[in-house]
């Protein structure tokens, strides 16, 4: 392999470099912003594919959200990898703030219509999640679903608006740069 390390990284060298890259997070944002931007597709597909991918990161589908986002993408003609770029929202890091987030959210709107769900121990909610039935887990999974969907819908419109602008705007200047080469190239063979 060309770009293969001469020494491979360890097991936990590799977790952590995933939970803190070497270069930084600042230096990995910029290059997933650049790539997501030097996609070549139009504003519209790349801002679609990503808006879906943050969306479904929303979602407590944990384990499924690479196949949601690769689907969805496709059916609302999305650019694949940029929805893959948008599933990244969730992560180890954000997971928790999300899943308390669409909790709250979704509790906040059960009550509303009277279910208000029990609160939960979070210090046994992973214990419950790995040994207990669905019927058990259900009280946590329901206001997690109801939840997401406003705030899946909120981020995922403005993502869309976000990325959809600058790709528009990455593009025009691209084109722009590219002409203006063009130009000089052609004005400089005919002397």
């Amino acid at each position: 392999m060309l770009f293969r390390r001469r020494r491979p990284l360890k097991p936990h060298q590799k977790l952590a470099q995933f939970v803190w890259p070497r270069g930084g997070w600042a230096r990995t944002s910029l290059y997933y912003r650049k790539r997501l931007m030097r996609l070549s597709d139009t504003p519209h597909s790349i801002a679609a594919g990503f808006a879906v991918g943050v969306a479904l990161a929303i979602t407590p589908f944990l384990g499924f959200h690479y196949l949601l986002c690769l689907a969805v993408a496709f059916l609302v003609r999305g650019n694949v990898l940029a929805a893959v770029l948008g599933t990244s929202l969730g992560n180890p890091l954000t997971f928790p703030f999300i899943w308390l987030g669409t909790f709250e959210t979704g509790s906040l709107i059960l009550g509303w219509f009277g279910q208000r769900p029990d609160p939960i121990d979070f210090d046994h909610l992973a214990h419950k999640l790995l040994t207990d039935s669905w019927r058990e887990i259900w009280p946590i999974i329901e206001p997690m679903l109801i939840g997401a969907i406003p705030i899946a819908l909120v981020l995922g419109a403005i993502s869309y608006v976000l990325v959809y602008m600058a790709a528009k705007s990455f593009q025009s200047s691209r084109r722009q740069r590219f002409a203006v080469r063009r130009s000089a190239l052609h004005g400089h063979r005919r002397h």
